[in-house]
């Protein structure tokens, strides 16, 4: 077990610099640069000015050497020692400075930093990403099982046109119908949220999140009951005269789980590393409002940082539930 993990992390230093190295070349050949316009005018900022930000964050330097120092890492002259010393880069933890701050602030310090007293953005979106998460699985599972065990009823058919639609909707769409609906219609909600409230500016966008996820979770948790339901050991615990309740969670839920598990990584998250759209619908101050911004202003070291920090993420769920699958099926050796 311990090898096999050990295996699984050192496997996230190429992934992460394949992830890294292809959301650089597409910064890069996109058009513009994070020092174009003043940020505080709005206008063309002076040529002298933007050469000399440039060079103070290596932008001057060719492409490669600015991605093996952002990634990897680049050696420079202490100020003081006048030494040369090793400057970690993303594979150190070191996700570099912002552009917009001009320095000041490191990308760590945007995402995982308070500001002016409030929460962090890392905050916003983990919260948002929990509450969507326990939305998806609690509603999905229960509906999906229910589905299974009803096929082929009114109940099996409402759950899974419900499950269908809802899906297709998208998170984007759901986020416009359930604004509309219930903040410009019914007046239950402020369209502009007011993040002192502990409760009240969480639900919309909570529910948005959620139940888009809550649909696909539906679909897959009755897709594998329905395949555990068909095999050999449930009819013969049937037949046994085992009661229908022992039968259903004790044989048909607990092996129909390991789908559900294979996608729950991957789902976590995603929706704990923020969403973009939900975000920016609800006036969510996490971090996938943050990426959006920083696209527009061209920072390349939040877009990077952001990208790398959601990649690890998704690596991290993936190790989790492969780990998992020991738990749920003792027949899984992870040697």
């Amino acid at each position: 077990m311990t090898a096999y993990v050990i295996r699984r992390i050192l496997w996230f230093i190429p992934v992460l610099t394949i992830v890294g190295l292809i959301t650089f070349t597409i910064a890069q050949l996109t058009p513009g640069g994070p020092f174009d316009r003043n940020p505080e005018e709005g206008r063309r900022m002076n040529p002298g000015t933007e050469r000399v930000l440039r060079a103070r964050f290596g932008l001057d330097l060719p492409q490669w050497r600015q991605f093996t120092r952002y990634m990897f890492f680049d050696i420079e002259k202490d100020a003081k020692t006048k030494e040369d010393k090793i400057v970690w880069g993303a594979i150190g933890g070191n996700l570099g400075p912002t552009y917009k701050s001009q320095g000041r602030r490191t990308v760590q310090q945007e995402i995982f930093g308070s500001s002016g007293g409030n929460p962090s953005s890392f905050y916003y979106s983990a919260r948002l990403g929990l509450q969507a998460f326990l939305i998806a699985l609690g509603l999905g599972i229960p509906l999906g099982v229910l589905a299974a065990l009803k096929q082929n009823t009114w109940i099996d058919y409402l759950v899974l046109f419900t499950a269908t639609a809802i899906y297709s909707l998208s998170s984007l769409v759901l986020s416009f119908i359930l604004l509309l609906l219930f903040s410009s219609y019914l007046g239950w909600f402020t369209i502009i949220p007011d993040w002192d409230d502990p409760i009240r500016p969480w639900i919309l966008p909570s529910m948005a999140l959620g139940l888009a996820s809550m649909g696909y979770v539906a679909r897959v948790a009755r897709a594998s009951v329905l395949e555990v339901k068909r095999q050999d050991y449930v009819r013969t615990a049937q037949a046994k005269g085992l009661a229908d309740m022992a039968v259903v969670w004790k044989h048909i839920v607990k092996n129909a789980m390991l789908p559900i598990v294979t996608i729950s990584g991957p789902l976590f998250a995603g929706l704990l590393t923020g969403s973009l759209f939900v975000e920016r619908v609800f006036l969510v101050p996490g971090i996938g409002n943050d990426f959006v911004t920083a696209v527009g202003a061209r920072d390349y070291s939040m877009i990077l940082g952001l990208t790398l920090l959601y990649c690890f993420a998704l690596t991290i769920a993936s190790l989790v539930v492969d780990l998992l699958y020991g738990v749920v099926d003792p027949r899984i050796s992870l040697a």
